[in-house]
């Protein structure tokens, strides 16, 4: 039943990839199109859990695959929450006096290694998250979540 959980999990993720504070981080480190590229593939893997959960009651492959999926969210999300804390900690510099400011920039780190560290972090779980995206294609899940859809209210439709 852990597998319910995971719906929460890869919406969540998708929704702080699309975060504009990260999407600025990002942005600056030259890395946007990465982080492009993971939103949309948590969005396509998202449309297609609810079909993956009912077929991993029966497949052992398919309750695999979501395994691996709830630990690699976990780490996507571990990453965009750094490209987070650097934005937060940067802004939080922006009254400081210059030379706190050059010292911060000295012992903290400085914005090209932290670019540098993100770049090779992003890009290892933009890999496994690709990885995943293939194995779901080939297991041929169906779509299951409609994103926006106008039937909100439980299933009943509404007349105006």
């Amino acid at each position: 039943m852990g597998e319910t959980l995971l719906l929460p999990l890869v919406r969540g993720v998708a929704g702080k990839a699309a975060d504009a504070l990260i999407e600025t981080m990002t942005r600056m480190c030259g890395l946007d199109d990465d982080r492009q590229t993971l939103e949309r593939h948590l969005l396509a893997i998202e449309c297609k859990l609810a079909n993956a959960e009912e077929r991993s009651e029966t497949n052992n492959y398919v309750k695999s695959w979501m395994n691996e999926l709830k630990f690699i969210a976990y780490e996507a999300n571990d990453v965009l929450d750094d490209f987070q804390y650097e934005a937060l900690r940067r802004q939080s510099t922006i009254g400081k006096s210059t030379t706190r400011k050059v010292l911060s920039y000295i012992t903290h780190s400085s914005p090209l290694l932290f670019c540098f560290e993100m770049s090779k972090k992003l890009k290892t779980v933009l890999e496994k998250i690709n990885k995943l995206v293939e194995e779901m294609n080939k297991l041929g899940l169906e779509n299951s979540v409609q994103r926006g859809s106008n039937n909100i209210l439980g299933g009943r439709r509404t007349q105006n």
